[in-house]
């Protein structure tokens, strides 16, 4: 990343200019987005680091980089010679270097960032924290944008409609419902700028984020009308033509300003401070918002009866897609004795593609070959990619988006035999996910309370794993949805409650860097549980449907009902995927599906 000097330089002096003495670049842009479009991975762009979760601060004399354990080996790596020093964070969702500013930075010093890259809450907390140090928090606009020769453009990649049969229902019955809960709130409309939520509500997909089939817009919605805001060329004529028939009017991207400044000051209009971004917040006139965590969240991430008979059935072409995948890598390892990991996440991607209604993957596939299973998020590069032979493990995290839904899934497989610890090792994560996966629970329990059932083997060994134990999952939308996930931190995703409906990722782990990573990963629905007195329960579904790696197993830890479990989730994986698949892959799938 020879670039990267020169352009914290030219940040530097844009700074001086400006009179800020710390400026803050994040990960997200002004629609609060986990993964952004090319047009704004400032953060990527002034340091070097491709991650998906980070923080820069560059002040005249510093330039850090602050992310998760996902991402140290990889940090390390990629800012190497770059200047920019990494701080690791000590709790994956906590703004640290905030901290480290108050404690760097005198009073009267100001930190600048772009308000339309924060949410409302974030921008409050910064707030709150620098006031207590005298220091002062500036607005300063998109300062990467002015120094930034080269930007991308937005995409212009048109957006297309998710069909009803797959979506489940209509736009216009998700708008009725959507308009009920605002009135319900004591809100007149709603304010949407999270780009899966608008996205799933208009029963609409873009391809304006890699991997994730969103596309950058706005959305208000009144009780009488709802107001698209996108930029030009998005949306053809016959789309725009039915979107109206639907009551849904498409205006141009630039023109949310307007909007929101021009609010009748009687209007309430509901926001959720958690994603709409502090910019467009302050422009609301005075008391017309009402705010409240988006009821579309809850909307999404619970999937429909329709829904989930796709889910289930999506699940199945994966399955058979990776199967022969696997199959593929083992052919070539036996004749060519090696292929590059970048090679096998291509055929991954393949075989998946020959699927009904494939669009693509889910997320890059992550195929880390020895040590680099222990650099968590590691994606291989064509150029860069180990080489995977017949000896030691191999991790591979992947998934794939479909019409009829997403999938997720990790295996960790050996390619030769195993020393014991290694084998103690993947023992222990199978022995948390299989306890994970056959919780059952008082419905409202949240993933908080959950998350230690999947990390206590490895905690009775002294070991763990810094990431969180999984995340929810969308239909055929980002791989990775709030709100609810395990984790052992506090946030959001670990404090709300599990409902029925949920798809969740069970993927615990364990990383030893310069050596190896294990993870096993599964999605999981949770559906409900014979009660008890009258009580709501709640349990469990494995959907994904692949076999687990048996060679790795430590026999004397596994206790009889984990053996039980994967003996039973081995037979199901054998008689959905086996009536698809031709006689020496039914063959290979038997031999992996034996029981134990």
């Amino acid at each position: 990343m020879k670039n990267v000097p020169a352009r914290v330089t030219a940040l530097r002096a844009l700074m001086a200019l400006r009179k800020i003495d710390a400026c803050i670049v994040p990960s997200a842009d002004p629609h609060q987005s986990e993964y952004v479009p090319e047009h704004w991975a400032y953060r990527k762009w002034i340091s070097g680091f491709t991650g998906s979760a980070g923080t820069v601060i560059v002040t005249s004399r510093h330039a850090g980089l602050w992310t998760d354990a996902r991402y140290f080996l990889q940090a390390e790596r990629e800012l190497a010679g770059t200047g920019i020093q990494l701080h690791k964070l000590l709790v994956q969702t906590q703004a640290e270097y905030v901290d480290w500013l108050c404690g760097q930075l005198k009073p009267g010093q100001v930190v600048g960032c772009d308000f339309a890259a924060f949410s409302l809450s974030q921008v409050r907390m910064f707030g709150k924290l620098f006031e207590e140090s005298q220091i002062v928090l500036r607005d300063t606009g998109d300062l990467i944008a002015e120094i930034w020769e080269e930007q991308p453009p937005l995409d212009g990649a048109p957006v297309y409609e998710h069909p009803r049969k797959w979506a489940g229902a209509s736009r216009g019955q998700k708008l009725r419902k959507l308009r009920e809960l605002v009135r319900k709130s004591g809100a007149d409309g709603m304010l949407l700028s999270a780009l899966d939520e608008i996205a799933y509500l208009l029963n609409l997909r873009g391809n304006d984020v890699r991997c994730n089939p969103v596309f950058v817009a706005y959305l208000a919605v009144f009780s009488d009308r709802a107001e698209l805001f996108v930029p030009p060329g998005k949306i053809s004529a016959k789309l725009a033509a039915l979107m109206e028939s639907d009551g849904i009017l498409c205006r141009s991207y630039q023109e949310i300003d307007a909007l929101v400044s021009g609010l009748d000051p009687q209007t309430r209009m509901l926001i959720d401070p958690g994603t709409f971004n502090a910019r467009l917040a302050h422009m609301l006139p005075s008391g017309t918002a009402i705010e409240l965590p988006s009821p579309v969240m809850l909307m999404k991430a619970v999937k429909s009866p329709v829904e989930q008979k796709h889910l289930r059935g999506v699940m199945v072409k994966d399955g058979v897609a990776l199967v022969r995948a696997f199959i593929w890598l083992e052919k070539q390892l036996k004749k060519k004795k090696s292929v590059t990991e970048y090679d096998f996440a291509m055929q991954i991607a393949r075989f998946r593609s020959l699927q009904p209604h494939y669009v693509g993957e889910s997320f890059d596939a992550i195929v880390g070959y020895r040590s680099n299973g222990a650099i968590i998020h590691y994606k291989p590069e064509a150029a860069t990619a180990a080489r995977i032979t017949a000896r030691g493990i191999l991790l591979v995290d992947s998934g794939g988006q479909y019409f009829d839904g997403t999938t997720d899934i990790t295996r960790t497989i050996a390619l030769s035999p195993q020393p014991l610890k290694i084998k103690k090792h993947y023992t222990a994560v199978l022995m948390g996910h299989i306890a994970l996966a056959g919780a059952i629970f008082p419905e409202g329990t949240k993933g908080i309370q959950l998350d230690a059932l999947a990390r206590q083997y490895l905690w009775q060994a002294g070991l763990n794993y810094g990431h969180g134990t999984g995340h929810g999952v969308g239909y055929f939308m980002n791989v990775h949805e709030p709100p609810q996930g395990f984790v052992t931190a506090w946030n959001q995703r670990g404090q709300t409650p599990f409902t029925s409906g949920m798809l969740t990722s069970n993927e615990p782990g364990y990383y030893e860097e310069g050596s190896h990573g294990i993870r096993i990963e599964n999605l999981v629905l949770s559906i409900p549980h014979e009660s008890a007195k009258g009580a709501a329960f709640l349990r469990f579904d494995t959907v994904t449907l692949f076999p687990i790696e048996t060679s790795l197993l430590h026999l004397p830890m596994m206790n009889r009902p984990a053996v039980q479990w994967l003996n039973a989730y081995h037979k199901e994986v054998f008689r959905c995927l086996a009536p698809l698949l031709d006689a020496g892959e039914r063959k290979w799938l038997k031999a992996k599906c034996k029981a134990i």
